[in-house]
């Protein structure tokens, strides 16, 4: 197909409209350029504001759908199985009895058997306990000797050979790992006539202390 050949008067119209466009075009980009640089302007000026996806009240936090969970103290952990846990029990304070031994020994300085501290024993009922028998006080004074030799650690204990019984003394003046009397207070084992007890005519016994038995 043969192109058609354009008249002079055609050129002349196509020139003027197409330059029309131009100036038309180029007014609108200038336009365009102009707002862009309004817009950079202006967003220069404003202050970033945060945005959050979070609830605007605090601490609130939206559930969605479904059933709510349970809260963590709700839920209780498994324990590991086996026994209990032991519970520790508190350490007791020394009574009235533990500490009239504890005096006793104390105020002669020496180990005194198991006679002599309960003399002592019953001078101090007579006035403070008046209505226990001797029986009673000798009961007090076999627990007293067995707990403060044995879990309190406070009295050892020393076996002379020479008579029934024990002797009792400091916990200070006996050795820790072999519970035997140390040699600078063997001037502290006194021996004297043994003293008939309520124990001889009874079933009770000399207290069996709880530490290591030595001779």
């Amino acid at each position: 197909m043969a192109k058609k050949r354009l008249s002079e008067k055609d050129v002349d119209q196509l020139l003027s409209h197409y330059r029309s466009e131009r100036r038309r075009l180029n007014f609108q980009l200038g336009l365009v350029r102009s707002t862009i640089t309004d817009l950079k302007k202006n967003r220069a000026n404003t202050p970033v504001r945060a945005t959050s996806t979070t609830s605007s009240v605090p601490g609130e936090v939206k559930r969605g759908p479904g059933r709510p969970r349970k809260s963590e103290a709700a839920v209780k952990t498994p324990g590991k199985p086996g026994r209990p846990k032991r519970r520790e029990r508190k350490e007791r304070q020394l009574n009235e009895w533990d500490n009239v031994i504890l005096e006793g020994i104390n105020t002669s300085g020496r180990l005194l058997p198991k006679e002599e501290l309960l003399d002592r024993a019953i001078s101090w009922a007579s006035e403070n306990e008046p209505t226990l028998s001797k029986e009673e006080v000798e009961a007090f004074v076999t627990r007293s000797l067995q707990k403060l030799s044995g879990k309190k650690k406070l009295l050892g204990t020393h076996h002379s050979g020479l008579r029934r019984g024990y002797h009792y003394g400091l916990k200070d003046w006996f050795f820790q790992s072999s519970g035997k009397l140390r040699k600078q207070h063997y001037d502290r084992l006194v021996l004297s006539p043994e003293k008939e007890t309520a124990s001889e005519t009874s079933p009770a016994t000399e207290p069996a202390p709880e530490t290591e038995k030595v001779a």
